[in-house]
């Protein structure tokens, strides 16, 4: 029997360690440049908005923390060479996994703040005035975060078919992560809904859980900056259109393209469209989210203009599951293998990368 040779996992390994390298190489340099008192450094003092934007690097100066940079990122670019490169292959990839997901943790939950979530719904209408350099900065890094996280994941996915490179078929996994992501889907869906309810009421007039004098400050914000009517529902038409968009993660249509779509009606929907934007907003929803709840415990409480913020960490948390779920539901599977439960050998035995 001859198998196909689609893209295989430890080719998608390869490339994403590569990417992964790269960016530590970049980044590194960078940091190195700040520590010896380069300029743009994106962080404390520099950053004049991060103070009020819940930056958790707003007191950092330039020597200690591009130091740190310097230091993550060539553990980095050693972790992510030792993936791919064959005197890598005697290190246990469990343990050079939780290396790449320990290094990515900050990049993805303590660099970015709630500028990487406005700036995305801004952006999707064509608003991209308050992009600078820290905001860019914060878009890279979690950029870095992504793909050291994803090199982590490869390391740690199952043995492949030697002959296609695909993982083996498991019915059960299947139907386990279907359950799974309709849950997780549910609650996606559900989360980000008061929020928008909240900004549509305030755009017509409405003071809900604000007083008066808020709208109408609101409003004479919006009036003085020329703010478009669309733009200045983008929050409210992104968080509907985003549960929308979520419900494809658990029905047919985000798998298959609705007959009624020109060119593309009857196809299969390639599981990188749905799993890198939700990834993304995963990312950004989530670390918004965690500012929320700083400010609230920090600060003793939080308003009611920012009370459906409180929702956001559980929109994240379950966006991110019904990603996972959905991507593993949809992954190519070799029909020749057995499951897993029937392999010989170690469990979690490392497979060639050559």
């Amino acid at each position: 029997m001859s198998h196909p040779t689609p893209s295989t996992p430890h080719r998608t390994l390869r490339l994403v360690a590569w990417a992964a390298s790269l960016w530590c190489l970049v980044y590194g340099f960078l940091g190195a440049y700040w520590a010896s008192g380069g300029a743009g450094f994106p962080f404390g003092a520099s950053d004049v908005n991060g103070g009020d934007m819940g930056s958790r690097l707003a007191a950092a100066t330039p020597g200690p923390t591009g130091a740190v940079v310097a230091a993550g990122c060539a553990a980095g670019l050693a972790a992510t060479l030792a993936a791919v490169m064959p005197w890598g292959r005697r290190l246990p990839r469990r343990p050079l996994a939780a290396v790449l997901f320990v290094l990515a943790t900050p990049l993805l939950l303590v660099v970015p703040d709630v500028r990487i979530l406005q700036n995305l719904a801004y952006s999707l209408f064509g608003n991209v005035g308050l992009v600078d350099w820290p905001v860019l900065n914060q878009a890279l890094c979690v950029a870095g975060g992504l793909l050291l996280a994803a090199t982590a994941a490869q390391l740690l996915r199952r043995s492949p078919c030697p002959a296609c490179g695909r993982p083996p078929a498991d019915p059960g996994e299947r139907r386990r992560w279907t359950r799974i992501g309709r849950w997780a889907t549910v609650v996606a869906v559900l989360a980000p809904l008061p929020y928008a309810l909240q900004r549509a009421a305030w755009n017509l007039g409405i003071p809900l859980g604000v007083d008066e004098a808020f709208v109408r400050a609101l409003a004479a914000d919006f009036q003085s900056k020329d703010v478009s009517p669309i733009l200045a529902y983008s929050l409210t038409i992104g968080a509907v259109g985003g549960a929308l968009l979520t419900t494809g993660l658990a029905m047919s249509w985000g798998e298959t393209f609705p007959r009624w779509v020109p060119y593309l009606g009857g196809r299969r929907v390639p599981v990188t469209m749905a799993v890198i934007p939700a990834t993304v907003v995963t990312v950004a929803v989530t670390v918004a989210g965690l500012a929320v709840w700083r400010w609230a415990i920090l600060g003793g409480g939080i308003n009611g203009s920012a009370a459906p913020g409180l929702l956001w960490v559980p929109w994240g948390v379950a966006l991110g599951v019904a990603t996972l779920a959905y991507r593993q539901r949809r992954r190519n599977t070799c029909p020749g293998l057995p499951a897993p439960s029937e392999f010989p050998g170690r469990p979690g035995e490392r497979a060639d990368l050559s």
